[in-house]
């Protein structure tokens, strides 16, 4: 494909067409390259990193405050029953409000998205021994073997967080420098792509 922003022609490859860019649809596809390589940029570079930082911060801080202050919890009557929110309550809210942004675009949609998905995804993994056993008794879920398994539940889950946020990294570079490429060239005017 040739697309010269100098020369306004404009080769559409479906259609086979050649057409010309006024000023304003050169600055607009200007625009539209600088915005794709800003999201790019945040969805594959940073936002792994913000929900790793994000996931290891809630997970950890959640396990380390529940065990200097054990049994701390939201406890209130709803029709006559008695509702325990756990801290997977919480991440469950956080995790699907942070799947709902998936519908939307831009740098900083992609980092909040980031961020609740990791802090939800924390919350969950950190109360997983009790989804599994559903024994919330004080005995059961602060026993050494509910904090041995959560514990390595925990250290499992945040290893293989690490690691796709660094492949996702990885896997981006030649990504990031087409998208890059691509906008300094149609800052210049000159933008020729291979068929």
């Amino acid at each position: 494909m040739d697309l010269g922003l100098n020369g306004c022609r404009l080769y559409v490859p479906f259609t086979g067409e050649v057409g010309f860019l006024s000023d304003q649809n050169k600055q607009q596809l200007r625009r539209e390259i600088r915005e794709s390589l800003m999201h790019k940029l945040a969805l594959r570079r940073e936002a792994p990193f913000i929900g790793l930082i994000s996931f290891t911060a809630t997970l950890w801080g959640s396990k380390l405050f529940t065990s200097i202050s054990p049994g701390t919890s939201l406890i209130f009557q709803l029709w006559g029953y008695n509702i325990h929110l756990h801290h997977f309550n919480y991440g469950f809210v956080l995790l699907v409000v942070g799947l709902m942004l998936t519908f939307f675009e831009g740098p900083w949609i992609v980092r909040v998205q980031h961020i609740l998905f990791g802090v939800g995804l924390g919350f969950i993994v950190d109360e997983y021994w009790l989804l599994l056993t559903f024994d919330e008794s004080a005995s059961v879920y602060f026993g050494a073997q509910s904090q041995y398994f959560s514990l390595v539940i925990a250290a499992v889950v945040t290893s293989a967080y690490a690691a796709i946020a660094l492949g996702v990294f990885l896997a981006s570079r030649k990504e990031i420098k087409l998208w890059t490429e691509l906008y300094q060239a149609a800052k210049t005017d000159e933008v020729n792509l291979p068929n």
